[in-house]
């Protein structure tokens, strides 16, 4: 089994305070993981005198009350920031993100939806082949 959590530094888990992410998430005793996207608004890192785990504080894009849950590293396969753009673009988001972070340092393998824009699949998702 792979890795489990995010081991992130002070400095870069305080980098992603204000920015909408791309969480792929895994709890303890589930098999498979899921994704969520929401916007972090804190963080929650522990001094050696306190107890707990290192959090984000963040709320889920899709939240009707906009208040913040805890997202623990533990939990977190992969966190990816999304651009300005990628948020209010075209909604073709997965390809274009950047600050990634996984817990092997590979990513997890998680499917994605193709990438568009390449040799075989133009940005508009045409493959310019006729469909009888």
């Amino acid at each position: 089994m792979a890795k489990r959590g995010l081991t992130l530094d002070t400095p870069t888990a305080l980098s992603y305070v204000g920015q909408t992410v791309l969480l792929e998430l895994r709890w303890e005793g589930d098999t498979e993981s899921f994704w969520q996207c929401a916007d972090i608004v804190g963080v929650l890192i522990p001094r050696d005198s306190m107890q707990g785990a290192p959090c984000f504080l963040a709320v889920e894009v899709s939240s009707s009350t906009g208040n913040p849950n805890e997202f623990y590293f533990d939990d977190i396969c992969t966190i990816r920031a999304m651009r300005y753009r990628d948020r209010h673009g075209s909604g073709n988001v997965l390809g274009r993100m950047t600050l990634t972070h996984s817990a092997d340092g590979s990513g997890s393998g998680a499917a994605l939806p193709a990438r568009r824009n390449s040799s075989t699949v133009p940005a508009n998702g045409s493959t310019g082949a006729a469909h009888p």
